[in-house]
C-alpha cells in the first residue's frame, strides 16, 4: 500500500495480462454520497478521460475506473516517489484532480470553498467568487516552499516552511490575507520577483491572471535557463533520479503505509447504499487497458 489517508486508499497492483505495475486510488463511495461529492468525482474521470487524449508527459494518464458495492477505483501509470509524484524518469507529473473545475477559461468564476489551507489565495477567503488567478497563487506558494526547504518544526506538521505560518487554520487564513511575506536571504533576486508577482493580492494585476495564462510565467528571469520544448519532449536531465532497485521497489513511499496489507477498508456494515444511490455511480466504469 502507497498511502491509507481518509478518505483515500492507493495501493500497488500487477495487471497479470502483461505484468505491468499500476497505481490504484481507492474511495468509498459512502464517504462520497455523505460529502456530496458525485459530481466531483464524475468530473474528475472526465478530466482524466481529456489527459488521456493530450497525452501530456507531466500529467498522469488514466488506464481505468471500476468499482464494487463499496469502492470505485481509478487505476493510474504506477509513479516511484500527494498531487505531484516523481516518476521512474525523474520528472514531476501532477496525479490528483479532484478538486478540478471544467470550463475555467480566461474570466470565468467560480465560488466553490476548496483547497489545502496554506495555499488558498486570498479572494477564495474574502470574496464570493474568484478567477483561475488562484492556481498562479498556489505556484507562488509552492515555489517558495521548494526554495526554503524543510521546516520540521513548523505547526501544521507541513514539509516546507510557508511563506503564510500559522498555528492553525485561523491564523494561516489571516496571514494570507494580512501579511507580508518575509524572504530569507537565501533566495535570489529573480526567485524573489516570481513569488512576489504570483502572490499579489489582487488578482487581476497577478502574474498568469492575463490571457496569456502560462507563457507569462515562462517569460519569467526565474525560468530564463529552461528550454520548454525541450522539457516538454523529456529531453532536459533532471537533476534529480529516484533510486529504484526492481519494478516493484517501495522504498520511497513511506513504510508507515507500505508495511500495511494491501487491503481495502470497508465500510460499516450498516452503511450499505441503496439502489438509487448505487445508480449515482454507474457512468463510472471506464478502461483504456490492453492485452
Amino acid at each position: 500500500m502507497y498511502a491509507n489517508v481518509h478518505p483515500i486508499q492507493v495501493l500497488l497492483a500487477e495487471f497479470k495480462k502483461t505484468g505491468k505495475l499500476y497505481a490504484i486510488k481507492a474511495l468509498k463511495k459512502r464517504d462520497i454520497v455523505t460529502r456530496d461529492e458525485v459530481d466531483s468525482l464524475m468530473c474528475e474521470k472526465r478530466i482524466f478521460e481529456m489527459i488521456n487524449a493530450s497525452r501530456h508527459p507531466f500529467l498522469v494518464n488514466l488506464h481505468g475506473c471500476f468499482q464494487t458495492s463499496e469502492h470505485v477505483c481509478f487505476v493510474m501509470e504506477d509513479l516511484k516517489l500527494d498531487n505531484l509524484l516523481m516518476d521512474a524518469d525523474g520528472f514531476v507529473k501532477i496525479t490528483d484532480f479532484g478538486l478540478c473545475k471544467e470550463g475555467m477559461g480566461h474570466g470565468d468564476r467560480t465560488s466553490t470553498f476548496c483547497g489545502t489551507p496554506e495555499f488558498l489565495a486570498p479572494e477564495v477567503l474574502t470574496d464570493d467568487n474568484y478567477t483561475r488567478a488562484v492556481d498562479w497563487w498556489g505556484m507562488g506558494v509552492l515555489i517558495f516552499e521548494m526554495l526554503v526547504g524543510e521546516n520540521k518544526g513548523f505547526p501544521l506538521s507541513i514539509l516546507c516552511q510557508s511563506p503564510f505560518p500559522g498555528e492553525d487554520e485561523e491564523e494561516v487564513f489571516d496571514s494570507i490575507v494580512n501579511d507580508d511575506v518575509q524572504y530569507p536571504g537565501c533566495l535570489s533576486p529573480d526567485s524573489i520577483s516570481i513569488i512576489q508577482n504570483l502572490l499579489k493580492r489582487n488578482p487581476e494585476k497577478r502574474l498568469g491572471a492575463g490571457e496569456g495564462d502560462a507563457n507569462e510565467v515562462k517569460g519569467e528571469k526565474f525560468f530564463k535557463t529552461i528550454d520548454w520544448d525541450a522539457l516538454l519532449a523529456k529531453k532536459v536531465k533532471p537533476p534529480f533520479l529516484p533510486k529504484i532497485k526492481e519494478s516493484v521497489d517501495v522504498s520511497n513511499f513511506d513504510s508507515e503505509f507500505t508495511s500495511l496489507q494491501p487491503i481495502l477498508s470497508p465500510p460499516p456494515v450498516s452503511c450499505s447504499l441503496s439502489p438509487e444511490q448505487q445508480e449515482a455511480f454507474a457512468d463510472f466504469d471506464f478502461s483504456a487497458l490492453h492485452g
